[in-house]
């Protein structure tokens, strides 16, 4: 009988770097150690992941203690050549011997061959974690490693001790790893307990390490024991809980024992911009800030302490002193920039290189007046005060706030620009000429900020594109598929033209050598984003042939573009459209044959058509491309498509009736010329080809 149990390993370490590093070590050593053994694992089996600051490892349920005994049948020599006189041969002896049989009635013939049945007996669950082990560890994503001691093994941290269980029994390896043998035994938390604690049973593991060694090892659990106390405290001061998933992350990889506490700072720090002293404590301190019911910040925050301390007030009295420091530097940074208007650092970028092909930050925001200021033409606003945001919306790089924290660049320049006096909407667009900043995020608000942002966006990538700095595989050092998404993001939602928009970009990079194919390149580069969002998007569950289908036309405008695709998601669906699409790429391989020749361009002559279907077809085309137009112009989809129906039956008709590649040249012309316009009428929004899939 195969006995089933769980299986236990924990590495006892020293802290372990927290961003990422510990979450990933704890998930990449379950996963690679589970796909080692898994000729042991049942189908049932479950596996949580260690990982706290000084641990990690896995637990497995439904291990078993061997492999299955397998049998096999083992191929032998053909029973034509394997006797000699009806006795065994020197090749069917020696198969016998191997395979540990003296009777030739004990073997099988099939398909001409003789044949032996074995039995494999499994290995062992010790063999087969004496060598995944080894294997998990070195698969493990550590970019910097360590050696120590005189064990073949490295790691991140120094490893203390080994605990190896499966069920309540103690797994010896065959060999030592870091140099260790293992236990059943571990540690708790360093100061709550330090003694050793022996695991009886491997399924004991988690309820005996919190209980007696003050640690929840389980990454997931402890996540949700910090979040529901900081709810919890939260909510017992009426106030709301800021927080993000990253820093909540950071703060579960440094606490093995959580204990929320909160603490407070002097109210005259509120002085200060919230997102500075925000960011201030998460980043620098990882504390929880706390907002009132008008999501506005209060001087109370909330602490995790990796401590359940006899004298709270301690710990609390002392983070408070700490963060007062760092909320004083916020304070001064931004008293110190203050005697200072933006334009002043404007004027300092002149001594900031931006790259040096293209100039520095001061030469960059000239060409953003300008490119500004040619877009505020397009969407209704003065050009002055187009420019004029474009001259103070970059300022804040050189102001001492943004130096301490990069992340405030636009927030910061905002609160400078209200500060002295700046039009609320010129300080709103300073802010937001960097959205979208990340997937999800909002999109500029309004005319002005929709200038700057684009006007930032094109003369990034045009001008890095420009001198060749294109993304390759994983490296995008410049942003610039985040650049080309925000701009396709913004013109999904505003009538602009992309081409335009490249060509007046191009216009202010005057006296720059930049690749002369640049604005066809960047045009297909933000092109393929744009496929590539309208399909991934879980908003819009567009088939990728639809968006291919639209794409294909090589638009210039992005607005139309999520309503086109619905209705046409709904005629390529309608099954009555299918001959029409086929038709299509039959008219399309037509064309293509014969694009050396000027028959597809040359003009109909409708005295040549002695067929009633070319007639049709003929009538129908000039009675409709009028109302076609007018429906594409103002994105009538439902009736541009209805008017393409009715092709429907004339075109079937026209095939099965027609020879376009007639004999006499005027005639297979005029036929072509006649494809040609239906192809026109019929692909200008899209090309239906692309939807014969």
């Amino acid at each position: 009988m195969n006995i089933t149990d769980t299986l236990l390993i924990e590495f006892l370490t020293e802290e372990l770097p927290p961003i990422n590093l510990l979450k990933n070590i704890g998930e990449a050593f379950a996963n690679g150690l589970s796909n080692e053994i898994k000729s042991c694992l049942s189908h049932d089996s479950q596996v949580q992941v260690i990982a706290s600051p000084r641990r990690f490892g896995c637990l497995i349920s439904n291990v078993a203690r061997n492999e299955e005994t397998t049998v096999i049948n083992k191929k032998g020599p053909a029973v034509a050549t394997a006797l000699t006189d009806g006795v065994p041969n020197k090749a069917l002896s020696g198969f016998m011997r191997s395979c540990g049989i003296t009777d030739i009635k004990e073997l099988t013939q099939l398909d001409g061959y003789f044949y032996a049945q074995q039995q494999l007996v499994g290995k062992s669950l010790v063999e087969l974690i004496c060598l995944a082990i080894p294997n998990a560890l070195k698969k493990l994503p550590i970019a910097k490693s360590m050696r120590w001691g005189n064990n073949e093994f490295s790691f991140v941290r120094p490893v203390h001790n080994i605990l190896v269980m499966h069920g309540n029994h103690l797994i010896n390896l065959q060999a030592k790893i870091f140099d260790l043998p293992s236990t059943n035994f571990t540690y708790g938390h360093r100061i709550l307990s330090p003694q050793p604690i022996v695991i009886d049973n491997a399924n004991n593991y988690f309820n005996l390490l919190q209980s007696n060694g003050y640690v929840i090892a389980d990454f997931t659990k402890r996540k949700q024991n910090i979040l529901k106390q900081l709810q919890d405290n939260a909510t017992l001061l009426s106030l709301k809980l800021n927080y993000s998933d990253n820093l909540l992350d950071e703060v579960t990889a440094i606490t093995e024992y959580p204990v929320v506490m909160t603490g407070e700072f002097a109210k005259d720090f509120l002085e200060v911009p919230q997102e500075c002293l925000i960011l201030s404590m998460e980043k620098n301190q990882k504390y929880f800030a706390l907002l009132d019911s008008h999501n506005k910040l209060t001087n109370k925050f909330l602490l995790v302490a990796n401590i359940n301390s006899t004298n709270p007030n301690i710990v609390v009295q002392g983070n408070e002193r700490v963060l007062s420091a760092r909320l004083a530097d916020a304070k001064f940074f931004y008293d110190f920039d203050r005697k200072n208007n933006l334009a002043h650092f404007t004027e300092k970028l002149a001594k900031v290189v931006y790259h040096n092909k293209i100039g520095s930050q001061l030469e960059r925001i000239a060409r953003l007046q300008n490119i500004a200021g040619q877009i505020g033409k397009l969407l209704a606003v003065p050009n002055e005060l187009a420019e004029h945001t474009a001259y103070l919306m970059k300022a804040d790089l050189a102001t001492e706030m943004v130096g301490e924290f990069p992340e405030l660049q636009g927030i910061v320049g905002k609160y400078y620009a209200l500060y002295q006096n700046e039009k609320p909407e010129v300080a709103n667009a300073i802010e937001q000429h960097y959205y979208p900043r990340f997937s999800n995020d909002d999109i500029p608000s309004d005319n002005l900020s929709v200038c700057v942002a684009l006007a930032d966006k094109l003369e990034t990538i045009f001008g890095i594109w420009g001198i060749g700095l294109l993304p390759t595989g994983d490296k995008d050092p410049f942003g610039l598929r985040r650049m080309a998404l925000g701009i396709v993001r913004i013109l999904l939602n505003h009538n602009l033209n992309l081409i335009q928009l490249l060509e007046l970009t191009k216009l202010s990079f005057v006296d720059i050598n930049l690749a002369h194919n640049t604005l066809d390149e960047v045009y297909v580069f933000i092109l393929q984003r744009l496929v590539n969002y309208l399909i991934d998007n879980d908003n819009y569950q567009f088939e990728t042939k639809i968006i291919h289908s639209i794409c294909a036309t090589s638009p210039q405008y992005f607005n139309h573009i999520p309503s086109l695709a619905v209705t046409l998601q709904n005629f390529a669906g309608n099954s009555n459209n299918q001959l029409l699409i086929a038709a299509n790429k039959r008219i399309e391989n037509i064309i293509k044959k014969n694009t050396d020749t000027s028959k597809s361009n040359c003009e109909i002559n409708p005295h040549l058509f002695s067929e009633m279907a070319e007639k049709q077809l003929y009538n129908a085309i000039i009675g409709s491309q009028d109302a076609i137009a007018n429906y594409s112009k103002n994105h009538e989809w439902q009736q541009y498509f209805a008017q393409l129906e009715q092709f429907n039956s004339l075109v079937s008709s026209f095939f099965d009736n027609v020879m376009v590649m007639d004999n006499n040249p005027a005639i297979q012309a005029n036929r072509i010329a006649l494809v040609s316009l239906l192809y026109k009428i019929m692909n200008h929004n899209c090309k239906l080809s692309e939807l014969n899939i």
